[in-house]
């Protein structure tokens, strides 16, 4: 009896580290994604004096590749993260898994659209079809269900999971910083109905700057432990 107590004990704590050690690599791939993604609207801030001004092809494509792999990653990272939650706050984890689900599959549906069928379709001169699936045209189906997954589906997934984080100073950090996130998420969903640059660049700032520094605070705290 004793000898398997024991072992529920060791595999306890080996699933636990192995739940940790995800978080870290998840947290940390994704830390530089979301670099690399805030070097992208650096970049063409500096370079067009514009954060919305589209790209060469070239770029475009890796960006894409970029974006995809940043969805399947976050996806991963709120998985460990719903891992770790305690059972009185499951539920606000199991919302915050599905929102972020629903973010992967949108998005990731996208981005493969746009290394797939894009570059096609431009290649065979239909600007009318184009026109409709370029994530980089605001009055695109793509662009709407891009922003509707990294507004409303983002929005809600970080702040139902920040509800679920606890512990000390970093604890406090990362979840402060995905309801900030989640809320400026949120309220560029608003700014695209409304057309209302301000309110759609919260959304920009939220992925580009409060998500990495998220991330990069997740993969400190679980890289210590």
């Amino acid at each position: 009896m004793y000898l398997e107590i024991e072992e529920t004990h060791i595999e306890v704590v080996r699933g636990r580290d192995t739940v940790q050690r995800i978080l870290f690599l998840a947290a940390l791939i994704s830390t530089v994604f979301g670099i690399l993604y805030f070097l992208g609207l650096a970049g063409k801030l500096i370079v067009d004096g514009s954060i919305h001004s589209a790209s060469s092809p070239s770029i475009q494509v890796v960006s894409a590749a970029i974006g995809l792999m940043w969805d399947f990653t976050l996806l991963v990272l709120f998985v460990a993260l719903r891992r770790q939650a305690s059972e009185s706050k499951a539920v606000y984890a199991d919302l915050g898994l599905v929102f972020m689900a629903l973010l992967c599959a949108t998005s990731s549906i996208n981005w493969f659209v746009q290394l797939t069928l894009v570059p096609r379709i431009a290649q065979s001169g239909d600007p009318a079809f184009l026109a409709l699936i370029d994530i980089h045209n605001e009055t695109s189906i793509m662009y709407a269900i891009e922003h509707l997954a990294w507004g409303l589906f983002y929005g809600l997934a970080t702040i139902f999971m920040a509800a679920t984080i606890e512990g000390g100073k970093a604890g406090t950090w990362v979840r402060w910083l995905l309801v900030v996130g989640g809320a400026l998420s949120i309220l560029h969903v608003f700014g695209i109905m409304a057309a209302n640059s301000l309110m759609i660049d919260s959304g920009y700032f939220a992925a580009g700057v409060l998500l990495p520094l998220t991330t990069a605070l997740l993969a400190v705290r679980y890289r210590t432990n």
